[in-house]
C-alpha cells in the first residue's frame, strides 16, 4: 500500500455510523487491510447484536414483538448490504490502485530499456541490445505493445549493425588500404628513383662505351625489379584484408563467447515464504566457482534468527571461513539470545582462524511476539538501508562494531545490540561490498549512491522482493556493460507485510484448520480477514470453550444422577485449575446446597431402617436391646 495513510482511532466507533465513518476514512487512505477486517468485525459485531435483540424478543410477547423483530431484521439486512456494498467499493478501487500501479512500473520499465536500447546502439553494442530486448519481450510478451515495440526495434537494430558492420569494414580497409598504398608507393619511388640511377648510368655507359652489349641485360633487368615490386604489393594487400577478415570473426566470437559464460559462478538462493508478517529473498551471484559471501536462516519456536556475512579473499581461504560461521551460528542460534550467540561466533572464529583471517557480517533476530521490531548486531559489514514506503526514501542503518574473528570478545555486555522498526511496507536491504565497488570499463565505480537511487526507483512501484532484486542486477550488469562480475554479489531483501498471513474465505489453510479443529461454519466464518497468529488466539479460545463445553455437561451429568459430593468436588477442581463459568458456578451453588438436604435425607433414611428394626425387636418382646440401641443413638446424635 503506497498511498497516504492517516493515524484513525478506532476507540470511538462503537455505534454504526461511526464505524462506516472509519471504515470509509480506510478506504479513502488506501488502507485496505485495516478497510476489510474492520468491514467483517462491524458484520461480526451487528450480527451478534441482532441475534441477542431478537432473542430477547422471542422470549417476550409474540404478538407484541412481531413488528419490532421484523424491522429490527429489515435494518440488520440494510445494514448489512451496506457492508457488502463497501466492501465491493474496496476491492474495486484497490484494483484500479494496483492497476495504476502496474501502469507506472511498466512505464518506467519502458523507459529504462528505451535509454538502454539507444546507449547500446549508439556504442554499436548491437548483440546485448538485442540480448535485451529479448529478455523485456519474454517479461511481458502478454502486451501488444511490447511485441510491436520488439519488433519494431529489433529490426531498426539489425539495421544499425549491419550498417554499422559495413561502415567498419569500410573503414578498416579504408585505412588499410592507404597503409598498403602508402607502402607501395614508397617501394614503387625507390624502384623508379633506382632506375633512373641505372638509366643514367646506361646513357652514360653507352656514351663511353659507345652502344655497349650491355646495355640490353639492364633494361632487362630492371623489368623484372617491376614484376618483384607488382608481387611485393599484391602480398600486401592479400595480408591487410586477411586481417580485416580474421579481425571481424574474432570480435564476433568473443561476443559469443562473453554471452555464453556471464555469471556462471556459483549461485545460492534463498526464498522464505513462511515468515509470519515478512517477505523475504537473498541471492548470492558467485564471481567464481567458491563464494565468499554467505547467508543463513533459522526458524525457531519463538523467533527468526538470520544472518548476512562477507568472508576476506576468495577460493578455499573464504570458503573455509563461511563454512565455519555457518556452524558456529547454526550451533548457538537455537538456545541462545542474540547478543549470547553473536559472542559465541565471534570467539569461535577468533579461535579457529589465522592471523589476518576474518569476516564481515550482521546477526538478526525477529522474536514473533514483536514481527515490527528487527533486532541486529553489526560485525564491521557494510551499511544496511530501510526504505520507508510513506516516505519512498532509504534511510542508511550502520552496523558498526569490529568484523568477525579479529579479536577475542572478553564479556558479552560489550556486543552492542541494535533495534529496527519496521512499519508496514518497509523494506531493508542488506548486500555484500560487490555491489558499491563494482567497476565499469573505465575503471569507476558503482558506488554507494547508485545503488541507493537503484532501490528508491524500483521499491517506489513494485511489492516483488524478487524483482526487485532482478532489477538492481540489470542496472550493475548494464554498469559493467554486461561483463561478468569480478567479486561475489550478495544482496538480501526483507519487506513487512503485515497483511501476508491475512486468510480469505478461500485459502486452503483456512480449510485444513478447520477440518483438524472440527469447526462448524460460524466458528470458521469468524477467523476469515485475520492473519495466522490472530487464527492461532482465536483457535486456543475455541478449544478452551469446548474444553469448557464438555466440562458444564460432565457436571450437569453429575447433577442429574445425584451424585452431589463427586459433582462439589469436581467443580471446585474445574474452578482452581481456571475455567471460570457461571454454568459451573450455578452447578457448585446447587451441589453446596443439595449436600445439606443429601445429607439429611441419608440420616433419616439410615435412622428408619434403625426404628425398623427397633420396632421388630419391640414385637418380639427384646425390651432389653431396644433400650441399650435406642441410648446408643441419642448419645451420638442428641438431635435425632
Amino acid at each position: 500500500m503506497f498511498g497516504k495513510k492517516d493515524n484513525i482511532d478506532t476507540s470511538n466507533t462503537h455505534w454504526y455510523k461511526q464505524a462506516l465513518k472509519a471504515i470509509k476514512l480506510f478506504i479513502a487512505s488506501q488502507d485496505w487491510l485495516h478497510a476489510y477486517k474492520a468491514i467483517e468485525e462491524v458484520k461480526q459485531k451487528e450480527r451478534d447484536s441482532y441475534n441477542t435483540l431478537i432473542e430477547k424478543l422471542s422470549k417476550d410477547d409474540h404478538d407484541v414483538n412481531d413488528s419490532a423483530k421484523e424491522k429490527e431484521s429489515k435494518t440488520f439486512k440494510n445494514k448489512m448490504e451496506d457492508l457488502e456494498d463497501m466492501r465491493k467499493k474496496a476491492v474495486e478501487q484497490e484494483a484500479k490502485y494496483k492497476a495504476i500501479e502496474d501502469k507506472k512500473r511498466f512505464k518506467l520499465r519502458f523507459l529504462k530499456i528505451k535509454k538502454e536500447l539507444v546507449l547500446l546502439s549508439k556504442t554499436n553494442k548491437h548483440d546485448l541490445a538485442i540480448n535485451l530486448l529479448a529478455v523485456f519481450l519474454e517479461e511481458n510478451k502478454d502486451k501488444a505493445m511490447v511485441v510491436d515495440f520488439y519488433n519494431k526495434e529489433k529490426k531498426k537494430i539489425l539495421h544499425e549493425k549491419e550498417k554499422s558492420k559495413k561502415n567498419e569494414s569500410e573503414k578498416i580497409k579504408k585505412n588499410a588500404k592507404l597503409e598498403a598504398l602508402r607502402l607501395i608507393w614508397k617501394t614503387a619511388n625507390i624502384d623508379i628513383k633506382e632506375a633512373n640511377i641505372k638509366k643514367e648510368d646506361a646513357k652514360q655507359k653507352k656514351k663511353d662505351e659507345k652502344r655497349s652489349i650491355f646495355s640490353g641485360l639492364s633494361e632487362k633487368l630492371n623489368f623484372y625489379k617491376k614484376v618483384k615490386a607488382n608481387l611485393e604489393r599484391k602480398k600486401i594487400m592479400d595480408e591487410v584484408n586477411l586481417l580485416i577478415d580474421e579481425e571481424d570473426k574474432l570480435k564476433n566470437d568473443l561476443a559469443a563467447k562473453k554471452l555464453e559464460s556471464m555469471h556462471q559462478g556459483l549461485i545460492k538462493e534463498i526464498n522464505n515464504e513462511n515468515i509470519l508478517g515478512y517477505d523475504f529473498y537473498g541471492k548470492i551471484l558467485g564471481a567464481d566457482k567458491i563464494s565468499g559471501d554467505t547467508f543463513g536462516f533459522h526458524d525457531a519456536k519463538l523467533k527468526y534468527n538470520f544472518f548476512i556475512g562477507d568472508a576476506t579473499g576468495h577460493g578455499i581461504r573464504a570458503w573455509f571461513i563461511v563454512t565455519l560461521i555457518s556452524r558456529l551460528f547454526n550451533k548457538n542460534v537455537t538456545s541462545k539470545t542474540l547478543k549470547e550467540s553473536s559472542f559465541e561466533v565471534n570467539n569461535g572464529l577468533k579461535q579457529d582462524l589465522k592471523n589476518r583471517n576474518f569476516i564481515t557480517a550482521i546477526f538478526f533476530e525477529i522474536l514473533k511476539t514483536n514481527l515490527s521490531s528487527i533486532k541486529f548486531v553489526g560485525m564491521g559489514h557494510e551499511p544496511m538501508f530501510v526504505f520507508r514506503s510513506k516516505t519512498k526514501k532509504i534511510e542508511k542503518v550502520i552496523p558498526g562494531w569490529l568484523a568477525a574473528g579479529i579479536r577475542m570478545i572478553k564479556h558479552i555486555e560489550d556486543i552492542q545490540e541494535k533495534t529496527i522498526e519496521m512499519n508496514d511496507s518497509d523494506i531493508l536491504v542488506t548486500y555484500s561490498d560487490g555491489a558499491i565497488e563494482m567497476r565499469d570499463i573505465n575503471g569507476a565505480f558503482y558506488g554507494m549512491p547508485r545503488l541507493i537511487k537503484a532501490i528508491e526507483e524500483i521499491a517506489a512501484v513494485e511489492k516483488d522482493l524478487k524483482k526487485i532484486y532482478e532489477y538492481v542486477i540489470n542496472d550493475l550488469k548494464w554498469f559493467r556493460w554486461w561483463a561478468s562480475f569480478d567479486d561475489d554479489m550478495t544482496l538480501m531483501l526483507m519487506r513487512r507485510n503485515t497483511r501476508k498471513d491475512i486468510i480469505d474465505a478461500k485459502d486452503e489453510y483456512l480449510e485444513k484448520v478447520s477440518i483438524k479443529e472440527w469447526l462448524n461454519k460460524r466458528e470458521t466464518r469468524a477467523l476469515v480477514w485475520k492473519d495466522k497468529r490472530e487464527i492461532e488466539k482465536e483457535l486456543d479460545k475455541i478449544r478452551q470453550k469446548k474444553e469448557l463445553e464438555w466440562i458444564v455437561k460432565s457436571l450437569e451429568q453429575l447433577h442429574l444422577t445425584w451424585e452431589i459430593l463427586k459433582l462439589k468436588q469436581e467443580a471446585i477442581r474445574f474452578i482452581k485449575a481456571g475455567f471460570i463459568d457461571k454454568r459451573i458456578n450455578v452447578l457448585l451453588k446447587k451441589a453446596i446446597n443439595n449436600e445439606q438436604k443429601y445429607k439429611i435425607e441419608q440420616k433419616e433414611t439410615k435412622v428408619q431402617s434403625k426404628y425398623n428394626v427397633l420396632e421388630e425387636l419391640m414385637k418380639k418382646w427384646d425390651y432389653q436391646t431396644v433400650i441399650r440401641e435406642a441410648e446408643d443413638m441419642i448419645a451420638k446424635d442428641g438431635s435425632i
